[in-house]
């Protein structure tokens, strides 16, 4: 298995890339609050491919450049809500009347509250999605139970990638471990950000504790924030976003990060700052997004073919070099350049899934298990502690 331990700027993609969650707050203190699924009946979808589609993306993430020549050939116009979070998507749709929204995003950490617990998601026609066959796509993101569930497939995964240490090796030697972060000379220019998805299951690995999560008791999710206090007290700053976290690294008042997405060195090596991405021993945490179509959706046969689209090879490596992400089409590596393929051992993926698995997130209710809710309690107390 080869996962490369460090990649600067410029091995990465040189001077192009879009920032993942440049501007991510985690607002998941409202996510805290108990969702009522609310009856939407489906709406009649359009029989051909064309007119307005619209779409919860990440910012970077809409397909802008990759779906020109789509969207020209079809007629159509694409009109995109951007995600701050996660929790933005689930908003949308647990009122009692959701817009008519054609398509979203959503983490693997989210597939059993989205589809089981809220019912905000519509199933997919795989006919109308060629480009996801058992052939083409890596067995890890093919109909596994994170979108396929009840013999439905309720969600097509295309982009996905590693969070873990970002650093800048001017001003600092290559972590090997989250606990370098600790050193003395350290204190104050360090900084940890609002994100729960990358953050939670890093500090539950520094614990100890990732062989049970997300399931861990109470007591258990104490013991990972008493642990991560020491990192907090070491830090600069909780940043609200990635867009906050990068300019505190260009402007040198920061010169690490606990655990944020590999595409930050790109967006710093735009600004003259060289900043590289380091898997420590403990490990790097997975991440995994993928398309559905929510209930309200209105505009099914374009939702479904932009679907498609995204997983098309030449699209997944356009994508994959913009975003700095994994591609989950095999015949994408045909397309990358070297830089690009080198990201990921694609040769090796399962190794990657065993290292780093896809996790979920803490259960909604459980009478055993420190819920969602609860984590999202702690988190916002050790913000403010």
């Amino acid at each position: 298995m080869t996962i490369r331990a460090i990649w600067s700027h410029e091995e990465i993609l040189g001077a192009e890339g879009l920032t993942r969650r440049s501007v991510l707050r985690t607002a998941a203190a409202g996510a805290a609050a108990g969702f009522a699924a609310p009856f939407m009946p489906m709406r009649s979808a359009r029989a051909e491919i064309g007119g307005e589609l619209q779409i919860m993306a990440w910012e970077g993430f809409q397909l802008d450049a990759e779906g020109k020549e789509w969207r020209e050939k079809h007629g159509v116009t694409v009109d995109v809500v951007a995600i701050g979070n996660q929790d933005d998507v689930q908003a949308k749709f647990v009122a009692g009347n959701p817009p008519p929204i054609d398509l979203a995003e959503y983490n693997q950490g989210y597939d059993k509250l989205y589809i089981e617990d809220l019912k905000i998601i519509s199933p997919l026609d795989e006919s109308k999605i060629p480009n996801y066959n058992a052939e083409d796509i890596f067995p890890g993101f093919y109909k596994r139970p994170t979108w396929y569930k009840g013999g439905k497939l309720w969600g097509v995964p295309w982009t996905w990638g590693l969070n873990s240490l970002i650093y800048n090796p001017a001003a600092m030697a290559a972590p090997t471990s989250y606990t370098d972060l600790l050193k003395p000379e350290l204190k104050g220019k360090i900084a940890l950000v609002d994100d729960t998805t990358a953050t939670w299951p890093a500090a539950v690995r520094i614990a100890g504790l990732i062989d049970k999560f997300p399931n861990l008791t109470k007591e258990e999710m104490q013991k990972v924030f008493d642990n991560l206090k020491t990192y907090r007290d070491h830090a600069r700053v909780i940043a609200l976003t990635y867009g906050d976290l990068i300019s505190l690294m260009v402007s040198g008042e920061v010169v690490a990060l606990f655990c944020g997405w590999s595409g930050i060195p790109v967006e710093t090596g735009k600004q003259g700052v060289v900043t590289r991405y380091a898997i420590p021993t403990e490990g790097a945490v997975m991440w995994c997004d993928a398309w559905f179509t929510p209930i309200s959706v209105d505009n099914s046969d374009t939702a479904h073919d932009f679907i498609n689209l995204a997983v098309d090879p030449a699209v997944q490596a356009q994508t994959a070099k913009a975003v700095t992400a994994g591609a989950v089409n095999r015949k994408a590596l045909d397309h990358m350049d070297d830089a690009t393929k080198a990201l990921f051992d694609y040769g090796n993926l399962d190794a990657v899934f065993k290292a780093a698995p896809l996790y979920g997130i803490p259960p909604r209710e459980s009478d055993t298990y420190a819920t969602y809710s609860d984590w999202v309690d702690a988190w916002n107390e050790f913000k403010v502690g």
